[in-house]
């Protein structure tokens, strides 16, 4: 983690977070689904430096989903987009991906 002095005595800590939006076809949903599910439980539990990975998917739009990552560095993003299951998630995304946004923000709390 990278520690933030602010004010005397406390210390914040920043973390790398990715925010994912993704649209799927609609043909390829339970492909999608258990690639990015595999992924998300390999990523906590193999990945140094993966803190949390959240998958969410729209109530009333099945084929969008949300991905809440967070990382103690950019590294360990860097390194996890490296990763065996990261790869096999991203060849079946590649095929059923038809939207996707991509946000990097640094979290930080006390």
């Amino acid at each position: 983690m990278n520690p933030i002095v602010s004010m005397p005595g406390s210390i914040v800590t920043s973390m790398h977070i990715v925010l994912v939006l993704v649209t799927v076809r609609t043909e390829l949903l339970e492909e999608f689904e258990r690639a990015l599910l595999h992924n998300a439980r390999e990523s906590v539990a193999r990945d140094p430096g993966c803190v949390r990975f959240d998958v969410s998917q729209q109530l009333d739009d099945p084929a969008r989903w949300v991905l809440y990552e967070v990382y103690d560095s950019p590294d360990a993003h860097a390194a996890h987009r490296r990763s065996p299951h990261f790869l096999a998630y991203d060849a079946v995304a590649a095929r059923a991906v038809v939207d996707k946004t991509v946000i990097r923000a640094s979290g930080k709390h006390t």
